[in-house]
């Protein structure tokens, strides 16, 4: 792959004239008088009259919202079976998160990004939500072809979509696919500002592009399509948007810290809990800890134990140890079962601190007095050691003990 190693984009200026030819401006035009696309229209005879009232050229990138290509190939579905299409779309589930009632599944998707609800959109959609195409590169260079014979200029076309960043904030475009663009940029082997070596920056110029392109379209606007022009070295390659992810071993986030955890603890993905999208009481992710933690291997056979969690007791607070839950604690039993048995445990605690200073106690039972019981017992221990551990990667827990007392309730003197 024959990547430029020297192309600098100078700053973006906004909105241009589009007969300005000044060096070194960036120049983002909206393409307006696009009419609803529907089943079956044919996109390039659409979008060919309002390019030549821009005075497209070569070089220029056209950045088209995935969206309309999805509406032109109808690629609709019934809102009733939008989960059973997110499903069918996802390569691998990365994770899962509940808002309010809602579960989202973040995915990765046939041509290889992750993406919430694999991309599966109903803004704008109000004959049913949107799937995304299966190959956004192909649709990219169908498309690319028809305009270069439809106009006779060279330009690189991108389709774009709307998307979350991981560890930022907010959503931006991003290129699905790309035609006759230069989408990694490799500027390994040149130098900064300083005349010092750059030896590990290959810029994503796709993505740049289609985020510049967002500045003048969008969801509320209406317009679905823009211009990006006089960004150097854009259209002097063709590297497909799929080089843009990050798959397989090169996948530095496979798994949240969560996930992680329960994958390495034994769970299925049926068995998974859903985490919720927004930060979660202390309690709860205590609970969840002990539930995961009971969960059996396939493997496991005969091994049997109950933990139970007790909080502090609100007294304990006015000595700096509050409590860190209003209920009474949970009773967990592990075993070769269906899987986890929660219910109301005796503890006495109805503290409400959730701070790192609160203090508990999670009893682990074993179910009788044998090696195999006790064996299991300190299996338990572990899991829950571990599962608690992974829900306070995220956020603090209370102080926390764990301890294997006798079956008939008094604590193992060993």
């Amino acid at each position: 792959m024959n990547i430029e190693k020297s192309s600098q984009v100078p700053p973006a200026s906004g909105l241009a004239d589009p007969s300005s030819t000044r060096p070194g401006t960036v120049q983002v035009l909206p393409v307006t008088g696009i009419p609803e696309i529907r089943h079956g229209d044919d996109l390039a005879a659409i979008l060919a009259p309002s390019l030549r009232a821009l005075e497209v050229r070569d070089r220029d990138v056209l950045c088209i919202s995935t969206k309309i290509v999805s509406k032109s190939l109808g690629l609709r579905v019934d809102p009733a079976e939008r989960d059973a299409a997110i499903e069918a779309a996802a390569v691998r589930t990365v994770a899962r998160r509940r808002h309010t009632r809602v579960v989202t599944s973040v995915v990765q998707i046939p041509s290889g990004p992750v993406m919430a609800a694999a991309g599966v959109d109903s803004s704008n959609a109000p004959d049913g939500p949107l799937l995304l195409p299966e190959d956004p590169d192909g649709c990219a260079l169908d498309l690319r072809d028809r305009l270069v014979t439809m106009l006779g200029v060279r330009l690189g076309v991108l389709l774009t979509d709307t998307s979350s960043r991981i560890w930022r904030v907010g959503v931006g475009d991003i290129a699905l696919g790309a035609a006759g663009v230069a989408s990694l940029q490799d500027l390994r082997g040149g130098t900064d500002a300083d005349g010092r070596a750059l030896t590990v920056t290959v810029r994503n110029l796709a993505d740049e592009l289609a985020a510049a392109s967002d500045l003048v379209k969008g969801k509320a606007g209406g317009v679905p399509a823009a211009i990006v022009r006089g960004v150097p070295g854009a259209t002097t390659d063709d590297v497909p948007a799929r080089a843009l992810s990050r798959t397989g071993e090169d996948d530095w986030f496979r798994r949240p810290s969560l996930e992680s955890v329960w994958v390495a603890l034994g769970l299925t993905a049926a068995q998974e809990p859903v985490a919720r999208m927004s930060p979660e009481p202390a309690a709860e992710r205590i609970e969840r800890a002990l539930a995961v933690a009971a969960l059996p291997r396939k493997d496991e056979t005969g091994r049997d134990a109950t933990a139970r969690w007790v909080p502090a007791a609100p007294e304990d607070a006015s000595h700096g140890r509050a409590g860190i839950a209003s209920n009474p604690g949970t009773s967990t039993t592990a075993g070769t079962g269906t899987g986890v048995g929660t219910s109301t445990g005796t503890g006495t605690g109805t503290g409400t601190g959730t701070g790192t200073s609160g203090s508990g106690r999670i009893l682990v039972t074993p179910a009788g007095t044998g090696p195999d019981a006790w064996i299991a017992a300190g299996t338990l221990a572990e899991r829950i050691r571990t599962a608690l551990g992974a829900e306070a990667l995220g956020a603090p827990l209370p102080l926390l003990t764990v301890e294997i007392v006798r079956p008939d309730g008094q604590e193992d003197s060993r």
